[in-house]
């Protein structure tokens, strides 16, 4: 059996990887061309994305949004290469309503669909320790399976597709709150006159100190921003749970502010950052003039 990947990202990288341990061959597209490390000899990379999907059982997507979603499936013409009974795994980060969509366009070309989002960034990806929020047709779900287990040690089901998505937007917009108010406080701490190991270190003993903060410490104390998790995905990510919120009338008022505060962020040199770069973009004055 053939499988197919679309999107080498910093995560797909990664979770191609793990998929391709199962010794099954694989065709990796991704839009540009990379060269990938220890890549190996069963994965077979191309730039053409209906290779990824003619005559493979499964197709996984990793991609940055719901626009390159469609544009690989659907523009280039892939999902019409697409087998009777195959099935797309959409893993990537999107709307509520665009992975209905989605959804629905796929099966409507007898192509079964299961919505996958995962949490976790690189280094979990690289150990198959992400975890999986999985949603979509029981039957479909289960066949799909061997392969999730491969890259998430915990798999959420979820129930109808869009339950997947709206998840991963609840935990990313806590992510983002957390991030943001961390780089708040590092913030005050600066003007008060402690330097950011010290005001680390105080946090660290208290109540509210959360794993993010304790997996991010070494790049902010550091100052290296590295990618993981950039800024501007996570922008991205508020944003589809602002309009999510919306739609639903969720009560989410502090919400507009983050999204307010990440789209500034993101609009500049730290949008490629990874998200632990907020702690110094608080301390950056030159934020105030964007």
């Amino acid at each position: 059996m053939t499988i197919g990947w679309m999107g080498l990202g910093l995560m797909g990288e990664r979770m191609v990887k793990r998929v391709a341990a199962l010794g099954e061959d694989v065709i990796a597209y991704n839009r540009s061309p990379k060269t990938i490390q220890d890549l190996p000899a069963n994965v077979r990379m191309t730039q053409n994305p209906l290779e990824a999907v003619q005559g493979c059982r499964f197709t996984f997507v990793m991609l940055a949004d719901a626009g390159a979603v469609e544009a690989a499936l659907f523009d280039s013409g892939a999902i019409d290469a697409a087998g009777t009974g195959s099935i797309v795994v959409n893993m990537s980060t999107v709307g509520v309503e665009d992975s209905i969509r989605l959804a629905a366009r796929v099966e409507g070309r007898g192509v079964g669909y299961v919505e996958s989002p995962v949490l976790g960034t690189t280094k979990p990806a690289e150990e198959g320790k992400l975890v999986a929020l999985v949603a979509g047709r029981e039957a479909i779900v289960e066949a799909a399976l061997p392969y999730l287990r491969t890259m998430a040690h915990v798999i959420h089901r979820l129930g109808n597709v869009g339950n997947g998505a709206a998840m991963k937007l609840m935990v990313n917009y806590l992510l983002a709150t957390s991030m943001l108010s961390l780089g708040e406080a590092l913030a005050f701490a600066d003007r008060a006159g402690f330097d950011v190991h010290t005001a680390l270190d105080v946090l660290a003993t208290s109540s509210v100190w959360p794993g993010v903060y304790a997996g991010k410490r070494g790049m902010i104390e550091a100052k290296d921003f590295a990618p993981q998790f950039p800024v501007k995905h996570l922008a991205k990510d508020v944003r589809l749970f602002t309009e999510a919120s919306e739609h639903w009338r969720a009560r989410t008022p502090i919400a507009g502010l983050a999204r307010d505060l990440l789209r500034r962020a993101s609009a500049g040199t730290f949008a490629d950052l990874d998200m632990a770069a907020l702690s110094a973009w608080f301390r950056d004055d030159r934020q105030d003039q964007t």
